[in-house]
Parts: structure tokens; sequence; C-alpha cells
């Protein structure tokens, strides 16, 4: 009996040192730093409106938006979206901004997302062998008679959907949905998308 007492004694004790010791340990770090890459911020590459992207071609060699889509509203976007090229989108889409059409006729009351595709260059989002996805972003806004309203800039999610070392080019669509229930608009009423920001981080 005495026996395991003692041993009951001396395993309490040396327990506790055990984790107290880790706590020290784990607070005199060191801790990683996440820190802005030298030299480098967010420059923005493109910026106008819907009717104005209907307009845009990046031309050879650069960076730029390539279309605006209205989508029927999908419940797996981040799998939709990284799949779709831009001919995909086109076939099942509402409409999409292109230079002879820049109304595009929604059915009233029926969800959407509103879907824009990019194309990124080595310039602006790829170190040394690797595309980096991250360093782009879109955001964009709309007015009143978007139901919701997208008020001020909101940052869309990006999804890629080509992304090769060996290609010129890295392709994304950047979604909005309104976190998941989509956008609508009223009968006879005509939305605009008012602003669309396309930037990269280099």
């Amino acid at each position: 009996m005495k026996e395991k007492k003692f041993r009951a004694k001396i395993l309490r004790p040396l327990l506790i040192i055990g984790v107290v010791t880790g706590i020290i340990w784990a607070s005199a770090g060191p801790y990683p730093k996440l820190v802005q890459d030298e030299g480098k911020s967010w420059h923005v590459l493109w910026e106008g409106s819907f009717v104005e992207a209907a307009e845009a071609n990046p031309g050879a060699g650069a960076s730029g938006i390539l279309e605006v889509f209205i989508y029927p509203h999908d419940g797996d976007p981040g799998t939709t979206y990284a799949e779709n090229t831009s001919a995909t989108l086109e076939a099942a889409s509402y409409g999409y901004a292109s230079a002879d059409d820049t109304e595009i006729d929604i059915p009233h009351s029926t969800e959407f997302d509103i879907v824009v595709r990019v194309r990124g260059n080595a310039t602006h989002c790829k170190r040394d062998t690797d595309w980096h996805h991250t360093d782009l972003k879109v955001e964009i806004s709309s007015d009143a008679n978007l139901d919701p309203q997208i008020s001020g800039l909101n940052e869309m999610t990006g999804v890629v959907s080509r992304n090769d070392s060996g290609d010129p080019y890295l392709w994304m669509n950047f979604y909005i949905n309104n976190a998941g229930s989509g956008y609508t608009i009223a009968k006879s009423s005509t939305a605009e998308i008012d602003n669309i920001k396309f930037s990269a981080y280099y």
C-alpha cells in the first residue's frame, strides 16, 4: 500500500510540471509572422460599369475582364463556376455582357447569381513558375433595384477555372450570390450593375 501511495505522490507533481513546462514553452515563441510581401500592393487593372464591361477587350497578353454573366442561382457555385469556361457559361446563363447586348432579360422573382470571368497574366499573378489565384480580386456594386442591393463595392468569391504552369494566363470566375440566396429583380423593373473593379496584387 505504501508503495502505491508513494508513486501517486511522485507522478502527480511530474504531471503538473509537464503541463506547466508546455505552457511556458508554447508562450515563449517564436511566432510565425504574417507580413505583406515587400514592395507588393493592390493595383486596379480595370474599373467600369456593366455596359463598359461588354465592350472590354483585354488584348493580347493583357489581364482583364472577359465577360459578365447573369447566371441562374446555383446551389454549388464552388464546383459549377470552377468547371465552366466562357462557352458553357454563355450557354447556361440568362445572358451576358457583350458589345451587342448590354441589356439582359431576367425572369422576375427568379434567383440568379452574378459571375465575372477574368484572366490574369504572369506579371499580375505568377510567381516563379506558380500561378497565384489569390493575387486577383473582383469587387462589384449595384443600384437599389437589385434585390437586395449590392451597396458599395463588395468583394466577389473567386474560383479557378484553369490553372496550369505552362499556360500564358490564369483564368478565374468570380461570383456573388447574396450569401447563397441569389438576387432577384421585380417585374417591369430595371437594375444596373454600376461598378465592377478588377485588381491584382503585384
